[in-house]
């Protein structure tokens, strides 16, 4: 038994909003480090929060280069 939809929409209480963030933000950072171990894939993610904070995922040397010059 799998687990239902999420309505997409804002969230409007800020704290729950920062946590959510938080969390799906690891998740997401893990999805991308197995993504690249598991298909040898040079992968690169930039994430900005809500304050402007910035978060990255590299997995090679080239893929720091694109993320230094887009950031």
């Amino acid at each position: 038994m799998g687990r239902g939809k999420v309505e997409l929409k804002r969230i409007e209480n800020k704290i729950n909003r920062q946590v959510t963030f938080a969390k799906r933000r690891n998740g997401l950072l893990k999805k991308a480090y197995e993504l690249s171990v598991l298909c040898d894939a040079e992968v690169a993610l930039i994430i900005f929060s809500n304050k402007g904070k910035l978060y990255e995922f590299c997995s090679s040397s080239r893929c720091v280069f694109v993320c230094i010059h887009i950031c």
